[in-house]
């Protein structure tokens, strides 16, 4: 073995011979190449031997490409389309562009173009030539100074024995054609690599259609040097292994039947060391355990199940990394625009399976990519089993299929009411909570926590939705639109609603305490309200609920339509003459006033006071509202002579109904000191907003929302009264209270920070009051959370 020489230094830094250039798909053949320049007396610096533990792979690299003397570009498409690759070629490129140091040594390992700068370079071919003459011609390409580095004397899985010529395949193998465009996936590639102790097994487990057998096979190829025997032995159907193993003796020179072939097998792997086995599509753990041979070799096991973390360690696979998905669509797909590769990406959920069998299908059918889209937005279940994938027998909607065969009733009531709200977060006590809003035979799984945790671990295990300890998500957008499309029509979506309806409360305007669980289902209520007919009638209360949230929350216009779907929903079903209308009218005009549209709200708001007059006559608390919104309008538009006779009425029948302490007649105080100022009283607005803020101080805890208002009116009466110094510390307590009670970009949180601004400058501190308006102006400008 030859000893590595440590690094020699040039001008403070190490210098290499040669820096090896390339993409983690040609691993093998950067692997091999460095073996054979070091093996001639080159110092190599090569990322797969030389990223320890500790090192910083980006500069690491950019070192290399500074220190050594020579950059190996080593050429693939895959090379091509790398951006470190491209950066690294370039930069010894720019040092000598016209070649007379020949700092950039271009070696094809496949056949594929040399574009643009490349084109320039004479390169040379590594394939298509026996493991002999590609040496040779590799030697006689590169010339270098002996400069070292530290290296193991050997591979790093077995030290002593070199690398595999990566042309030559083991000869024990049978492994399926790997995926030419195989996209992605290094950091479970090099997860997979990794190993400790004598066997190393290891579990791929995913959704179906995740490209978790892609990803072995893939594996397989990649590290075929690492390997003398590397053998493919499917695993569904577990009564089938013993006839693999049979097989795989057969090659080993063994002459055995099924049933003896596993033990024989077993035995000639640990004489022979070097192999691998992937088991594909197990099923059962501990079915498989008695499967696995021991010995110094690696298994490799690819599941959708849980409990294989007992045979080894597990490597979870999710949906492909945007960018890959992208990337993979436009190799597959080259008359594709961007926009259409990133838009079916998206609606695709960039699962593997999906973007195979699109492409299949839009190929195969020459059906514009528009249309495709089209199609899998309103008929998902029928276009997920269309398209034929090369090696795969199964489409996506028959591996959903099988899973979906093995659930009990419960399971598929859970499944179908999950698919029905959003592809976010549920929280499993919206199910425990509410057993009378669900269908049979969930309603009663639901109050056995045993039996429901069961019901939650069957498709956990099948790898339909993941859970962690408070919540459920369904695991994939496209298992849940192909469930919406299969359920009975209004059954299940019905069911979502309702349990929503039960869970969620709608007067919470002013309960802060409410707002939580309003915000963690916010998601599911759009998705079933969005998905609901018009004709629905418990669709009216979740869309109430959803305009007051969004409306507490500073979301205006996502308030209203809300609100007006509400207001149109319950116009179809009642009539025009409800006090339910009346209710929703007055919603709709709130929101509408606070989107400077008053003239609008207070056609609303006069529309439901004739209402509610008729229903529950003139004195009654519902007519003090719709007169005292009535009012606010009025003053929004200049007319506040018409505003004070309106609040006045409206301050009788509360005190009359609730006395003179309630948060009713605070607000109404609040409204009728605007009108005093739009008259010009000012003198009057501050007893009336100060009285104000006493009843909501009392009747409310110091960190309620209620008070964001009363302060800001205290604040700005007394800033019109020349009262500057006292109203800052009210705008600033109004201004913490508006950003913790709500959120920092609330829009009462600008109003605050406006009126602090109008106080600071009223005392002369101009810096600080631009500072509090630039801060107002910045959170009207941005999008609202």
């Amino acid at each position: 073995m030859r000893r590595d020489v440590p690094p020699r230094v040039h001008h403070g830094g190490v210098q290499w011979d040669f820096f090896v250039s390339y993409t983690d798909v040609d691993r093998a053949w950067a692997e091999w190449i460095a073996w054979e320049l070091e093996r001639s007396g080159h110092r190599v610096l090569v990322q797969a031997w030389d990223m320890v533990p500790g090192a910083n792979w980006v500069d690491r690299m950019d070192e290399g490409v500074r220190e050594a003397e020579r950059t190996v570009a080593v050429l693939s498409a895959a090379y091509l389309s790398s951006v470190y690759g491209k950066a690294e070629w370039q930069a010894a490129w720019r040092e000598d562009p016209v070649g007379e140091r020949r700092k950039l040594v271009v070696l094809r390992i496949a056949d594929c173009e040399r574009p643009g700068l490349l084109a320039g370079i004479v390169s040379t071919d590594l394939f298509g030539l026996s493991e002999t003459a590609t040496r040779q011609r590799l030697l006689d390409t590169v010339r270098g100074v002996t400069v070292g580095r530290a290296k193991p004397g050997a591979p790093p899985v077995f030290p002593g024995a070199t690398p595999r010529f990566p042309g030559a395949m083991p000869d024990v193998w049978n492994v399926p054609p790997r995926n030419p465009d195989f996209t992605g996936r290094a950091e479970h590639l090099d997860l997979l690599h990794r190993t400790t102790g004598t066997v190393a097994v290891k579990s791929v487990r995913g959704m179906g259609g995740v490209g978790k057998t892609q990803l072995a096979t893939e594996y397989a190829y990649r590290y075929a040097g690492d390997f003398d025997v590397v053998w493919w032995i499917p695993s569904e159907q577990i009564t089938a292994v013993p006839h693999h193993f049979a097989d795989l003796g057969a090659d080993l020179g063994l002459d055995v039947t099924p049933d003896k072939a596993v033990r024989a097998v077993h035995v000639e792997l640990r004489r022979r060391g070097r192999w691998l086995l992937v088991f594909d599509n197990a099923e059962d753990a501990d079915a498989l355990r008695p499967y696995l041979p021991t010995g110094p070799g690696r298994v490799l096991i690819t599941t959708r199940r849980s409990g294989f973390d007992t045979l080894g360690s597990v490597v979870d696979l999710d949906v492909m990394d945007r960018a890959d998905s992208v990337v993979l669509l436009s190799r597959r797909l080259p008359d594709a625009t961007a926009t259409e590769a990133a838009s079916l990406s998206e609606l695709l959920g960039d699962l593997p399976l999906a973007v195979e069998q699109a492409s299949a299908y839009i190929k195969a059918t020459g059906l514009p990519v528009a249309s495709y889209l089209d199609l899998l937005t309103t008929r998902t279940a029928e276009v997920i089993r269309q398209g034929k994938v090369a090696g795969h027998d199964r489409t996506l909607a028959t591996l959903w299929d099988l899973s979906l065969a093995e659930l009990g009733a419960a399971e598929r009531r859970l499944l179908d009411l999950l698919a029905h709200l959003a592809p976010e977060p549920v929280p499993l006590d919206l199910f425990t909570l509410h057993p009378d809003a669900l269908p049979a035979p969930l309603a009663e799984t639901v109050t056995d926590p045993i039996a429901f945790n069961n019901t939650v671990g069957a498709l956990v295990d099948h790898y339909l939705v993941r859970r962690s300890a408070t919540e459920i998500t369904v695991v994939h957008r496209l298992l849940g639109q192909s469930l919406r499309d299969r359920a009975d029509p209004g059954g299940a979506l019905g069911a979502a609603m309702a349990l929503l309806v039960a869970d969620l409360p709608i007067e919470i305007r002013g309960e802060p305490e409410k707002w939580p669980r309003w915000h963690t289902l916010l998601p599911h209520v759009l998705a079933v309200c969005a998905a609901s007919p018009d004709a629905d009638g418990p669709l009216v209360a979740l869309l109430v609920g959803t305009g007051r949230h969004l409306h507490s929350q500073g979301l205006l216009h996502e308030a209203l339509g809300a609100a007006e779907r509400a207001l149109a929903v319950q116009e179809s079903l009642d009539g025009t003459d409800s006090q339910r209308i009346a209710v929703t009218l007055n919603e709709v005009g709130m929101i509408l006033d606070d989107l400077d549209r008053s003239a609008d709200a207070l056609v609303l708001y006069q529309r439901a006071g004739v209402m509610s007059a008729g229903s529950f006559g003139g004195d009654h608390p519902y007519a003090a509202v719709y007169l005292a919104n009535s009012a606010n309008s009025l003053v929004n538009l200049g007319r506040s002579g018409e505003a004070v006779p309106l609040l006045e009425r409206a301050l009788a029948i509360y005190r009359a109904k609730y006395g003179p302490d309630h948060p009713e007649v605070a607000i109404t105080l609040r409204k009728l000191g605007k009108a005093m100022r739009g008259l010009g009283r000012t003198a009057e607005v501050l007893p009336l907003v100060v009285r104000a803020l006493e009843i909501d101080s009392a009747y409310f805890p110091p960190d309620h929302p209620t008070l964001v208002v009363s302060l800001n009116n205290v604040g700005f009466a007394l800033v019109e009264l020349d009262r500057a110094t006292e109203a800052e510390p009210v705008f600033r307590r109004a201004m913490h209270l508006a950003e913790t009670a709500y959120h920092p970009a609330h829009p009462y949180v600008a109003i605050s920070a406006t009126n602090l601004s109008v106080a600071l400058a009223a005392l002369g501190r101009e810096a600080e009051a631009r500072e509090s308006l630039e801060k107002a102006l910045r959170i009207r400008q941005q999008p609202q959370p």
